[in-house]
């Protein structure tokens, strides 16, 4: 499987892109999964007033509910290693997984920066592949291309190009 990284800060553009990149690769016959990291404190809210969530409130650390070939799946649990939730993905045997979020990590990453206040995001991130940018940055100081952000086609062709090498 491979795997995609889209960082950058808050209304930075990443879910957007993401969205996008699902389309394109999805309509070039690509099994595509997508992975975000909920960033803004707290646990995302699970469906209200279902048997699922009411199976939570009686103290299941797992429930899942099936229907017309849709599995959804929620398990609680202190906190989660990132290993632990690509195994997830990697039963599924996707073709690609993009992850939306979880800068910390090394996987290869698209990096969306939105002015000069989030530059300094490029020095902090490993593994930088793709600089995503409005911003006239000289393509000699960095070791990437440097695209513009709602530049969807010419950044799909250029991943399919570098990810789907092997």
């Amino acid at each position: 499987m491979l795997t995609i990284q889209v960082v950058g800060y808050k209304n930075s553009g990443k879910t957007t892109l993401v969205c996008e990149l699902i389309k394109i690769f999805s309509k070039d016959g690509l099994k595509i999964a997508s992975l975000k990291h909920h960033g803004h404190g707290g646990a995302p809210v699970s469906v209200e007033n279902t048997d699922t969530a009411k199976h939570e409130k009686a103290g299941a650390i797992m429930t899942g509910v099936e229907g017309e070939g849709v599995f959804q799946l929620s398990i609680k649990q202190h906190s989660w290693k990132m290993e632990q939730l690509l195994a997830f993905y990697h039963i599924c045997e996707i073709d690609l997984l993009i992850i939306e979020g979880f800068k910390e990590h090394d996987f290869e990453k698209i990096v969306l920066i939105r002015d000069e206040e989030d530059l300094h995001l490029l020095k902090q991130l490993s593994n930088i592949k793709v600089i995503l940018t409005s911003l006239e940055l000289n393509e000699e100081d960095y070791d990437c291309p440097i695209l513009n952000p709602t530049d969807y086609n010419k950044l799909s062709k250029w991943l399919l190009s570098h990810l789907f090498t092997v």
